[in-house]
């Protein structure tokens, strides 16, 4: 690109945005756009509220697209959470953004970056909203960035035989029984979908209650499938022990 078209795209975007951005940030979003960044991507803990930045993580979920209105016009949102070896953040796609899930595009265990979003702390955690002058994009995973998912995902397993309510844990297991998915309305009128599976860990058995998203993800599994449920709660329902999904939990089959 010669000089006069990038001052020209710079311009635009300063005008576009209600002097919102300055000329060094629409400049920096040009050159992120050509693929020319040459910056660091800061790690996922230094993001900070109020913050424009840029974000990398490998998706460890995805929820499908919502549909519905905004100051009378339509809208769409899907969300995504990312996850390095140093924290984890909620990547909200806004509008057309969105469209890289319902394509497909976006799936467990691909690594994103995510430009020129706005950092937001949540009664959920941190989130980093990609609006309409943000860049997502999809990056190939090199060895540096296989090296920091498996630190990323390194867990403790707990002990079926020896979960205690409220506890966060992850643990894995057999699948020996499978109930669902199923769809429920809940109390405020919204629909839900759940799905239990039994699963034994060699000494002990305890239910996987997968919500929404995990079990639709979830419902292909078998009995007889190796699973694993991280960063889930312990409850105890009727004398049973259940581990329930969170936002925040990854679902994975097992070799």
């Amino acid at each position: 690109m010669d000089r006069a078209a990038f001052d020209a795209e710079v311009k635009g975007i300063v005008e576009e945005s209600g002097s919102l951005f300055t000329s060094e940030l629409a400049a920096a979003m040009v050159v992120d756009r050509l693929g020319r960044s040459e910056y660091r991507v800061p790690p996922l803990e230094k993001a900070r509220p109020g913050a424009t930045t840029v974000v990398r993580g490998f998706v460890a979920r995805v929820q499908p697209v919502r549909e519905f209105e905004r100051e009378g016009m339509p809208a769409r949102v899907a969300n995504v959470l990312l996850k390095d070896s140093t924290g984890q953040i909620a990547l909200v796609l806004w509008d057309d953004h969105a469209h890289m899930v319902e394509s497909g595009e976006l799936v467990q265990g691909t690594w994103v970056r995510a430009a020129n979003v706005t950092v937001k702390k949540t009664d959920y955690g941190m989130e980093a909203q990609a609006g309409r002058y943000s860049t997502v994009t999809i990056e190939d995973e090199t060895q540096a960035l296989k090296d920091d998912m498996s630190v990323a995902l390194e867990v403790e397993w707990a002990q079926l035989g020896a979960l205690k309510e409220g506890e966060l844990v992850s643990v894995h297991g057999e699948v020996v029984a499978k109930r669902g998915p199923r769809r429920f309305r809940r109390r405020d009128g919204s629909q839900s979908l759940v799905l239990n599976l039994t699963v034994f860990d060699g000494q002990a058995m305890a239910i996987l209650v997968l919500w929404d998203d995990l079990a639709e993800r979830a419902g292909d599994v078998k009995e007889g499938d190796k699973v694993a449920l991280l960063h889930g709660q312990v409850k105890v329902n009727r004398g049973a022990v259940e581990v329930h999904s969170r936002r925040e939990s990854m679902f994975r089959k097992e070799d």
